[in-house]
């Protein structure tokens, strides 16, 4: 460090070392210097003139400091003395620095009010899920994450205090119109937001691996704090945008996109009357690189959302379309009933033919080898109609595994052998 430099922060620096050097050069020095000299020379006219002189600086310091507290106290416009006295003491001579604690958007500390209207210095013990962005007159100064002490010198003051938690952004019914001139009103849409980060990309895909559940980027701090758009407040004053509206403005804005480029039947008819499901498709919009760009330039990422239920107001149009879906749903489902007729038929005759031929399959079988004697004619007869009785019985008889039986080949030669 140069010699410049060490004594710029001597003179100008705020933490403790520097204010505890100038308390000892304006407080300590002045009554110690006669102390001494008066020990040293002995009562005399000099150390007189010293005692003196220093008694007067002592009378010109508090007013300086007197006068200085009171000019604070009117370029802030403060009605207390206390913050104006404790950050002089706090800037000059490190003496009371307060300290903040920062666990909610609404910083604990009774020195709050001074540290949030005049700035540093002042230490900051931030809490898990919330980051502090300082700047300073002319530019942005530091962005502090979740640690405690962290020092915010006397030239810098907060300028936002940013949730790192996810939040639900709940969005009132919304109306909008389609292409055909008619209102449709969304319900329960809802969604989930936070600050934007590059894990969330890569890293954070991984739903089993261990993570800060807090990520930010300094870059995503910066974009939100200064790229969002600014509106009229209620005092007619120039104000940022609430974090809330911005992403509930661009998130509503799929829907009414989607519903003012659609007529009423693509956006409210059921998946079997259109090719693309309504809800889904406004829904995958929300994923696509533009719109997720677009969430970044304001440092904010889309975690999750419901485009919500779509119904028209119009009841006599909705029933009307009901009515119609109706007629096409009962078509489908009579078809449908029809074509499974249809097969069951189709296999019953299918089982009735295989039947027939396996059981002229078994005659043909039965007849060969078979000695028909004298009269063929008459043992040809009863052998047909004895091994038609014989598959009749088999198929009537459960098998102990749930089958139906066959005749065994061996109870069938001998009924064969008895005709002969």
């Amino acid at each position: 460090m140069s010699k410049s430099n060490l004594l710029q922060k001597l003179v100008l620096g705020d933490r403790w070392a520097e204010g505890f050097f100038r308390l000892v050069v304006f407080f300590f020095m002045p009554i110690v210097i006669p102390i001494v000299l008066r020990f040293i020379l002995g009562p005399s006219n000099f150390t007189a003139v010293i005692t003196n002189a220093a008694i007067l600086y002592f009378i010109g310091l508090i007013g300086a400091i007197a006068s200085a507290v009171y000019y604070i106290r009117d370029i802030y416009q403060t009605d207390m003395e206390a913050f104006p006295f404790r950050y002089l003491m706090a800037s000059f001579f490190g003496l009371g620095t307060p300290r903040v604690s920062i666990k909610n958007e609404t910083p604990e500390s009774q020195w709050w009010d001074m540290v949030e209207k005049i700035g540093g210095p002042a230490y900051l013990d931030i809490h898990p899920g919330f980051a502090v962005l300082t700047e300073t007159l002319t530019e942005t100064a530091s962005v502090f994450g979740h640690g405690k002490k962290h020092f915010m010198p006397n030239h810098e003051r907060i300028y936002e205090i940013v949730d790192l938690r996810e939040q639900e952004g709940p969005v009132s019914d919304l109306v909008a119109t389609t292409r055909d001139g008619i209102k449709v009103k969304v319900e329960n849409i809802k969604f989930n937001y936070r600050i934007w980060d590059s894990r969330w990309d890569g890293l954070y895909k991984d739903q089993s691996a261990l993570r800060n559940p807090f990520p930010y980027s300094k870059k995503a701090i910066y974009d939100y704090a200064y790229n969002r758009a600014v509106q009229l407040g209620k005092d007619d004053k120039f104000q940022l945008t609430p974090w809330l509206d911005t992403v509930k403005g661009r998130v509503t804005g799929i829907i009414k996109g989607y519903i003012n480029e659609h007529n009423l039947e693509d956006v409210i008819g059921p998946r079997e009357q259109n090719e693309k499901d309504a809800r889904q498709h406004i829904r995958k919009q929300a994923y696509e690189n533009g719109f997720k760009s677009g969430l970044q330039s304001i440092g904010t990422i889309l975690r999750w959302w419901d485009p919500g239920d779509f119904k028209t107001e119009n009841k006599i149009v909705e029933e009307q379309f009901v009515s119609n879906w109706s007629v096409d749903i009962l078509g489908n489902v009579a078809l449908n009933n029809a074509h499974g007729d249809a097969q069951k038929q189709a296999y019953e005759e299918l089982g009735r033919a295989e039947a027939e031929a396996e059981l002229l399959t078994s005659i043909i079988h039965a007849l060969d080898g078979v000695n028909l004697g004298k009269n063929k004619a008459q043992t040809f007869h009863n052998l047909i109609l004895m091994r038609t009785a014989q598959v009749i019985r088999a198929l009537n008889t459960p098998a102990p595994n749930g089958h139906t039986s066959k005749p065994s080949d061996q109870q069938s030669a001998k009924d064969e052998q008895k005709l002969a």
